[in-house]
């Protein structure tokens, strides 16, 4: 809960940046440059001699067996071979194990300069750095090169009593390997949220969409957060004004929000921004944190402000 009556005994959080020093995090490991959350991702953030990262963000989905897999959609369909190896729509993880994943070709759909250069593997000749890969595995692969320590965002993607299931074995991983204190917790389920909340001591998460919208109300009423019960430490928000009728209904991108939300110990990380100008006007009001598809882009902007 955040309680800042008394500044002196709160615990800094690690996710507040000095004004105009934002991280970079590659958003689905770079999906704009490299197929998006696979091993090649991972990869080309870790050992890129143009740019560097400072924070992964990617999407987990429980199979059959009960392994996380790295994926954002809902399905295997719009990113790789999933309807041709497996001759149907729809192939979600929860109906395969893991094993049963490995003919997936994940870069089958990725396009750069209007040409698909990973189209067509199959079998021996899909490179392992394009397979199906579980959290623990992209983790690990990581935390080996121990050159750099990076900060993560995991977003649980499954609901219900399948996204606490996810949320644990999450947990799990995370615990095994001393991390809890460089992970941010993301889900759009309330459900996964209140799970976190009640069953994982330690996880830092972000606040799901209706908190959002709620902190905002507060923010707009000048409310006092102590009053309140607050379980999350981050924001992470999209860019951009929201009008019904050319009247402004919400804008989550001003200097004063995030001042707002620092006064509480609350980090404030917008996602997805691919644009240079969205990227400068960022920085420049305070922003924590600037996801995106394109590392490289943000690197060549922001570097020499870190």
């Amino acid at each position: 809960r955040i309680m800042i009556a008394d500044k002196t005994k709160i615990t800094p959080n690690p996710y507040i940046r000095p004004h105009g020093k934002p991280l970079i995090a590659a958003h689905r490991a770079g999906a704009g440059i490299v197929p998006e959350n696979t091993l090649m991702a991972f990869d080309l953030c870790l050992n890129s001699a143009e740019f560097s990262i400072d924070l992964f963000e990617l999407d987990v989905h429980l199979t059959k067996d009960g392994e996380l897999v790295v994926l954002h959609n809902r399905t295997f369909d719009a990113t790789s071979n999933a309807q041709e190896a497996f001759g149907k729509k729809n192939v979600y993880p929860i109906d395969y194990n893991f094993s049963e994943l490995q003919v997936l070709n994940l870069g089958e759909n990725f396009e750069k300069d209007g040409k698909f250069p990973y189209r067509g593997l199959r079998g021996d000749n899909i490179p392992e750095e394009l397979r199906v890969h579980t959290v623990d595995q992209i983790l690990d692969h990581v935390l080996a090169r121990g050159d750099k320590r990076y900060y993560w965002s995991i977003d649980v993607k499954n609901r219900g009593k399948t996204g606490a299931a996810a949320a644990d074995r999450l947990y799990k991983v995370l615990k095994e390997r001393d991390m809890l204190g460089e992970v941010i917790a993301a889900s759009f389920n309330p459900s996964v949220s209140k799970h976190y909340d009640a069953a994982c001591p330690g996880m830092r998460r972000s606040a799901g969409p209706p908190e959002v919208l709620k902190f905002y109300r507060l923010f707009k009423a000048g409310a006092d957060l102590n009053r309140y019960d607050i379980r999350y430490s981050l924001l992470q928000i999209p860019y951009g004004v929201y009008r019904i009728g050319g009247r402004e209904i919400i804008n989550l991108g001003t200097k004063e929000f995030i001042d707002y939300a620092h006064g509480y110990n609350i980090a404030v990380q917008y996602w997805t921004i691919n644009k240079a100008e969205h990227m400068y006007y960022l920085r420049d009001i305070g922003a924590d944190c600037i996801m995106t598809d394109y590392p490289d882009l943000a690197y060549s902007i922001l570097a020499d402000e870190k």
